[in-house]
Order: C-alpha cells, then sequence, then structure tokens
C-alpha cells in the first residue's frame, strides 16, 4: 500500500519526501528524511519559535510533533486545541513551522509512548474494560514501566478502535487543512511502536473476545474448512466456537506445534492488520496524499512483526535506534537488517540522549550509533529528542532554542549527509544471509520466560533465540536455536574474508532478495512455501541459492509438502565453524563479491577493526557504469585505541584525498592506501575530497563530495591519535 493514489502532494520516491506543489507550472523538489523531534505541549508556546530555529540551523528540514491524545481531550469527544490552553494550540504550531521554511511529520498516535503516563492515551480508555487487552485470565494485561504501571489497550477491541477513530476526526480537523502546499504537515504516522505495549511475550495476550474472533477469522483464510483446521491443531473442533487460541506452550512433538505457529503468526496478522486500519481511518478522516510511517522498536528479532509486511502496508517503515558505544556490535547487527531487509533503511527514532530511567547514554553514545547505523546501511533519521523537554536529558537544543555543547558536530553531519546526497550512495554488499520467520516464531512461541518477553531479551543484546527451549520435537536439532547459529557462524566467517553481506528478513519480496548475487538461507525441516517460492523465483533472476543443511519437507502448518528444486541452488552445511569457513572462502573467490577496501591494525589491537565503503552509481565519459567512492567510514569497536591502514583492493578506484567530515582532517590516499587513527570504541565518516582523476562522471544527480569549508565545524582538524570527542557547540 503506497500513497501512489491520484492527488498525492508528498511521495517517498527513492529515499526522499517528493513534494508536488500540484499547480501548473510549478516544479516539484526533494527533500531528505532527516528530521528532529520537539514536544510543543510540553513547552511555553515562547519558545516554540526559537526551538523550530534551532532545528533549522542544525540543518534539520522537518521537525517531528507528537500530538497526544491524552493532552488534548478534555472530556469525551470535548478537545483543546489551544481555545483554552495556548500550549495545546496545535494549529498554531503547525502554521509557525510552514513560516519557518520547515516541513511537519505528524504523529497522533493513538499510542505515542513518549514517556508519558499512559503512553499518551486518556486515562479513561486505559482504565475501561472494553477496550483492555486480556491476559488468557481475562484479566487486563498490565505494563509495568515508568512512570506509573497502565492496563493495556487491544489493538482487537472494537471499542477502542471506535475511540481512536473520534480522536482521529478530531486532530484531523486541524492537521488536514494545513497538508502540503497549504501548510507543512508532509509526512504523518499512525501509533507507535506496535508490539503489543512490550507485553509481546508469546502467551501474555491478546485473549480478548475481539482478538478470538479475530483468530479465528484468520484461521478461516488459512485453512480449507474447520475440519482443516482441527486435523493441524489434533483438536476436536465442533463448531467455530471450539477454536480457541492456546493459552501456554503444551507441544510435545511436531504435530503439536502448528496451533502454537498459528498463534505466533496471528500474533504478527493482528497488528499488521489493526495499524492498516488505523492508517485507513486516519486517511478517512482527512489527511491524506501524504507518506504514511510506522516505527519498530528495540528488539525486533523478537517481536511479533513482519517488517517487509508492514512496508508493504506503509510508504515507511522502520527501527528505533537507543545505544551505548559497548552495543557496537548489536547496532551493526540491526543496521545491516535493515539495508537487506527494506527499500528505504530508515530510523523514525534515532536517539539523542535518553530518558531517565534508560541506560545511561552520553552524548558520544548517541553519535557513535548514528555513525555506525549509516555506515551499514541507515539513510534517513528522525532524532529523538532534538529539543529538550522534561523526563529527557542530552538533547542538542534546550527548551529555549539555544543550540547545546555536541550540536555543531551534529550539524557538521546532517550537512555532510546533505551534501554527499548520502541517501543515494549504495554499500557493496551483494551477500544476503535470509532469517527465515517461520523460525523467528517458533523461538517466540518457546520463549522461556513468560511476560519478559523475546524482544526483550533481543533489545539487551542476548537474542530472542539465547532464552528459548532446547527441545527437537522430533527434528535432527532445534531448529529454534540453529537457525540463528549457522547464519551467525557465517556472518563471522565473511567478515573474516572481508566479503560483505546484509540480513534479509525471509518474509521480504522477490525484488529484495533477488538484489543480492548470492543468498544464504537456513533450511531445516520446516519451511513457509511462500518464501520458499520466493527464493527459487530470486534464482531464477540470477541468485544463487545455498540451503544450510537440508531441503524441507513440512509445511508451517507441519504437514508433508514436497518442495520444487531451487534452480541452481545448493544444499551445504554451517553445522560448524569450519564449514562456515569453507563456504566463506568459497564465496571469497569472487572478486565481485568482496569490500572494495580492506582495514588492518597497525598496533597492538585484536583484529576487530571495520571499514565500509559507499559509492555513487554513475556513467562515465564512455557510457560505463562505475562506482564512484564517496563515503569510507572506520570503526573501532574494542576497548583499545589503534592506528590502522585501510587499502583499496585492486578494481576500485581509490580516490585522491579524504577528510573527516566532523573534524576536517585531511588524509592523502598514497599508492591506494591511507593511515588514520581510531580512539577506543570509535567511528569516523570519512569524505571523499577528491576522486581519482581517472573517473570523468557525467551528471547522474548533482552529488557533491565532501562539505565546503564553510559546512565544516570550526574547530581545526585534531592531531592524528588524539582520543578526544570533537565537540562542536556554538557560542
Amino acid at each position: 500500500m503506497g500513497n501512489e493514489s491520484v492527488g498525492a502532494r508528498v511521495r517517498v520516491e527513492g529515499r526522499r519526501l517528493r513534494l508536488s506543489p500540484g499547480v501548473e507550472g510549478a516544479s516539484e523538489r526533494d527533500v531528505p528524511l532527516l528530521s528532529g523531534s520537539l514536544q510543543y505541549y510540553r513547552m511555553e508556546r515562547a519558545a516554540w519559535r526559537p526551538a523550530l530555529e534551532g532545528l533549522a540551523a542544525m540543518s534539520l528540514p522537518i521537525v517531528e510533533l507528537y500530538v497526544p491524545w491524552g493532552v488534548h481531550e478534555e472530556a469525551p469527544g470535548r478537545f483543546d486545541f489551544g481555545d483554552r490552553d495556548p500550549k495545546k494550540d496545535l494549529g498554531a504550531l503547525l502554521d509557525l513551522v510552514h513560516e519557518t521554511g520547515l516541513l511537519a511529520f505528524v504523529r497522533p498516535g493513538p499510542h505515542i509512548n513518549a514517556e508519558m503516563t499512559w503512553f499518551g492515551l486518556p486515562e479513561r480508555i486505559v482504565h475501561d474494560r472494553g477496550c483492555q487487552a486480556r491476559s488468557p485470565r481475562q484479566n487486563p494485561v498490565v505494563l509495568m514501566f515508568p512512570p506509573l504501571m497502565f492496563p493495556v489497550p487491544s489493538y482487537a477491541s472494537t471499542t477502542y478502535l471506535a475511540e481512536v477513530g473520534r480522536w482521529y476526526d478530531a486532530v484531523a480537523a486541524v492537521v488536514a487543512p494545513r497538508l502540503w502546499p497549504n501548510g507543512p504537515v508532509a509526512l504523518a504516522q499512525v501509533d507507535n511502536e506496535a508490539a503489543f505495549y512490550f507485553r509481546n511475550g508469546p502467551y501474555c495476550q491478546d485473549y480478548h473476545p475481539d482478538a478470538v474472533a479475530r483468530w479465528r477469522d484468520m484461521l478461516r483464510a488459512q485453512y480449507e474448512s474447520l475440519d482443516e483446521v482441527a486435523a493441524a491443531h489434533r483438536r476436536r473442533y465442533l463448531s467455530w466456537e471450539d477454536v480457541r487460541p492456546p493459552l501456554a506452550f503444551d507441544a510435545k512433538d511436531a504435530p503439536d506445534l502448528a496451533i502454537h505457529l498459528d498463534w505466533a503468526r496471528f500474533h504478527e496478522h493482528l497488528l499488521s492488520t489493526s495499524v492498516t486500519w488505523m492508517r485507513e481511518r486516519l486517511e478517512q478522516a482527512g489527511v491524506r496524499g501524504i507518506p504514511m510511517a510506522h516505527n519498530v522498536p528495540l528488539g525486533e528479532r523478537g517481536l511479533p512483526v513482519s517488517l517487509p509486511d508492514l512496508e508493504q502496508r506503509f510508504d515507511l517503515v522502520g527501527l528505533d535506534f537507543y545505544h551505548s558505544r559497548r552495543e557496537h556490535l548489536h547496532v551493526r547487527r540491526r543496521a545491516l537488517y535493515m539495508a537487506g531487509t527494506l527499500r528505504f533503511p530508515y530510523a523514525p527514532e534515532l536517539g539523542v540522549g535518553a530518558p531517565f530511567w534508560f541506560t545511561p547514554l552520553a552524548h558520544e553514545d548517541s553519535l557513535h550509533t548514528a555513525l555506525v547505523a549509516l555506515a551499514y546501511g541507515l539513510r534517513g533519521f528522525n532524532l529523538y529528542m532534538a529539543v529538550e523537554r522534561d523526563r529527557w536529558y542530552g538533547a542538542p537544543i534546550d527548551v529555549e532554542g539555544r543550540r547545546r555543547a555536541g550540536s555543531g558536530v551534529w550539524k557538521s553531519l546532517l550537512d555532510t549527509l546533505v551534501a554527499t546526497r548520502f541517501d543515494e550512495l549504495e554499500r557493496k554488499a551483494a551477500v544476503g544471509l535470509v532469517l527465515p520467520r517461520e523460525h523467528a516464531q517458533l523461538a517466540r512461541v518457546t520463549h522461556l520466560f513468560g511476560a519478559a518477553s523475546p524482544s526483550t531479551f533481543d533489545a539487551l543484546g542476548i537474542g530472542a533465540d539465547a532464552v528459548c527451549r532446547e527441545d527437537t520435537f522430533g527434528f535432527a536439532e532445534p531448529i529454534q536455536i540453529a537457525s540463528t547459529e549457522h547464519i551467525d557462524r557465517l556472518a563471522l566467517a565473511l567478515d573474516a574474508v572481508d566479503v560483505p553481506y546484509v540480513f534479509v528478513d525471509g518474509d521480504a519480496p522477490v525484488e529484495q532478495l533477488a538484489r543480492c548475487r548470492v543468498l544464504v538461507c537456513p533450511s531445516f525441516e520446516v519451511a513457509s512455501p511462500e518464501r520458499w517460492e520466493r527464493l527459487a523465483e530470486a534464482a531464477r533472476r540470477g541468485s544463487r541459492v545455498f540451503l544450510s543443511p537440508r531441503v524441507p519437507t513440512l509445511d508451517v502448518s507441519i504437514r508433508p509438502k514436497v518442495f520444487a528444486p531451487i534452480p541452481g541452488s545448493e544444499v551445504v552445511s554451517l553445522a560448524t565453524r569450519a564449514e562456515a569457513e569453507a563456504l566463506a572462502a568459497r564465496l571469497a573467490h569472487d572478486a565481485a563479491l568482496r569490500a572494495p577496501a580492506t582495514i588492518r591494525a597497525l598496533t597492538d589491537v585484536d583484529d576487530r577493526l571495520e571499514v565500509t565503503v559507499h559509492q555513487q552509481r554513475a556513467t562515465g565519459a564512455d557510457g560505463a557504469e562505475l562506482a564512484a567512492i564517496r563515503v569510507v567510514f572506520c570503526m573501532n569497536p574494542t576497548s583499545r585505541k589503534a592506528r590502522a591502514r585501510v587499502t583499496f583492493v585492486e578494481g576500485a578506484t581509490a580516490p585522491e584525498r579524504l577528510a573527516d567530515a566532523l573534524t576536517g582532517e585531511a588524509f592523502d590516499v598514497v599508492e591506494g592506501s591511507f593511515e588514520v587513527a581510531l580512539p577506543a570504541s570509535s567511528a569516523r565518516m570519512l569524505v571523499v575530497e577528491r576522486p581519482s582523476a581517472e573517473i570523468g562522471l557525467t551528471s547522474s544527480g548533482d552529488v557533491a563530495g565532501a562539505p565546503s569549508k564553510s559546512q565544516r565545524p570550526r574547530a581545526r582538524a585534531r592531531k592524528a591519535g588524539s582520543s578526544r570527542t570533537p565537540e562542536g557547540g556554538e557560542s
């Protein structure tokens, strides 16, 4: 579901917003998807303009605005949008945004979190029995989260959704007249982090009567008859009223798994169809003709959410990033997953600071997270929070609109992303490591820690598969654990031989799969026939497919299934480190799969330094397609400082000179190599100042090189080897 409908004012085109005035003779323009959060209802009205000007001064073209239902509702059906409290005048704020030349990204929930009591919902809603999600015993499902625990709503409740519709009508009355070009609103989001309010253990919820009815509807569509459902579930069903969801995990063998896997799929189905209903309802209320977005919180490998499915329903979908420097590898994996799975790797919330009850995060943590995510695929983001407010620290702009120390570094980064048109650049990664969703669903239902959900452990970097049962259920090995182990072994082996890769969700469309010249997929007894066919189609389009360790024999309902051979595929084993290294060595023999540059430590540190190269596809003077190097990231995830040599491999035309985007320090490339100092737990973004004289590019878009001198930080370049983090606050 895109927004290609007639009359669309704004659309996501490539990795930017394309604005169409709709006036004959007027030209379209595009805007990079870079924004910053401002929460107007927590500020004095007099501070709005200085804060907006502060965002613009940081080179952010878009302001992101939560619109909290619980703040604006005074009583059922009665709302204050500035009639009584000036801080709630959303219309006046949007008019001011338009006046300052910014665009607006509006997020009216209904759930917004924003570290608010009841997550921005009205108190009456969370305490309405008809709205509440239900536990297996029909009790309210309570979220124990600061600042106050509360019962969460049900995504299936018709009572709740009707209330949401009335809220959308009220907020749309303010927003719809201010859609671009009549106003600044160019992007909207429905709901927030749809993951059952972090109460997403496989048997925590939702047993609301309306959810159970939708469970039966899903099964009707999935199976041919009630008898087929009964046979798959190994239950006796005399009527559809007998088809009840499982209350706890009780499978003893493989056939017992069918009902539990159906329940896991239902969780994904319920969330995706409910937020789709919200999108359609907001559009019905008048907010249409602009792209719609949705965000997914940390812990995505343990969540009942399919990113590819959401991307088919929304114009923009992404993951939230809140990480410390010590979580470098976790950030890297999440960015590689987005790069392999989504058309547009985007972060609706890229943390700058944190709430006081969160893991302590410093300015350096947020900047490091941003650089590493960009290095491995991120191409757009919303800085959350860009402007300070209560229950938060670390924002680069204070509540009066003044830029704090460190804001200059963010401005330098943003200027560089715009100047290089970074969203158009590509990191070479021709190998895709496929993550079958049915294996993740099996890991979810075999989770051992109840309400401490799989996503919680994944968000902590432990991994959802590390906290599930080790039962084999009659299979050759515990699929729920072995699937991830096979992929992780190969990922480590590919890192060792400098072969870049991405992670691809098994639900990804064939167009995404076929972008990879090589696809490696865990393959055990159970497989989704739909995913298998997408792999086969990718193979027919030219991808080479490796399966580990066997061809499946059962579908996701644990029924026998003959899977047709995938053209040109090869069955291998990744059960041991040696086997993974053998496949990685084979792939490394193909020069087209290897990285354009390598990095090696010159000092006494372990060999875990990282480099990524980002290139611009262009046409040479002779008409041949070229890949001009524009940006290089050098990273040191270790706890010791290092000095490294970066070498551009044969066939990758090395640039002549690079400069650090944040410090201005320059690096001359001599005989295809240069040296760089990397402090402990650091990442550096180096921009090509002069491409090789051998490359003569014709115009494929106005792509600049490094930032101009006026765009760089005013501080002098640091001496090589200095471990200080650059500061760029303005006086």
